[in-house]
């Protein structure tokens, strides 16, 4: 763990929360890790409370499990699982980003240009998930589908995880990334929902990609 950086904003529980979802996407705490929850009060000098809350929201987000005996731990990697949810969201972000080319509101393009301009701007690994997070969540919202964003936000939160691993070991991923997503913002801007389309298809990873980065972290478990 390393030290504190800043004081509690508003709740120790955003603030925890916050901190544990930058060390679980920065690799302070690898898939696979458990999450002990008196350890953790004592290391960030908060109470049990705050930090079950947060435990909380992580497992919704599909960052952190929790097993039968009540054990929280940080996802695991798994391949079969990295494969089915990429599979499905090559199927379905394509149409979501169709759809926000034409119903996007102007206050969605300019939400959609200022977070692709974000990652842009990210210098770190855990701001460019973060921004790429956020960015992609505005693009499917914008679909204006309400059953089409709710399976696409518990898919993203599954492969969250698994597209921080990705990015720890390739330093290509962020570079590439950041450019299609200039692009992509720019064809939900001019209504081009084909463009938007295409995009997102050649923008997400390939299966072999976070398969065999699923696969790696099975072999060195």
């Amino acid at each position: 763990m390393t030290q504190l950086d800043a004081a509690p904003p508003r709740t120790a529980h955003v603030w925890v929360r916050e901190r544990l979802r930058q060390d679980i996407l920065s690799g302070v705490y690898r898939p696979g890790h458990p999450l002990k929850q008196t350890e953790l009060a004592a290391q960030l000098r908060v109470s049990v409370t705050p930090v079950r809350e947060a435990m909380r929201d992580l497992a919704t987000e599909g960052l952190v499990v929790v097993d039968p005996q009540r054990v929280a731990r940080v996802r695991n990697l798994d391949p079969k699982e990295a494969r089915e949810v990429n599979e499905i969201r090559l199927l379905l972000e394509p149409l979501a980003a169709k759809l926000a080319a034409t119903h996007a509101s102007p206050e969605n393009v300019a939400a959609i240009r200022a977070l692709a301009e974000e990652s842009v701007a990210a210098e770190t690994e855990v701001e460019w998930l973060d921004a790429n997070r956020r960015f992609h969540m505005a693009v499917i919202e914008s679909a204006r589908a309400s059953l089409l964003v709710n399976i696409l936000t518990n898919l993203r939160q599954i492969s969250s995880i698994y597209l921080a691993a990705a990015v720890r070991t390739n330093d290509g991923v962020r570079e590439k990334s950041k450019q299609e997503h200039l692009a992509l913002a720019a064809a939900i801007a001019a209504g081009d929902g084909d463009e938007a389309a295409r995009l997102i298809r050649d923008h997400l990873f390939p299966h072999d990609v976070l398969t065999t980065v699923a696969e790696d972290h099975v072999k060195n478990s």
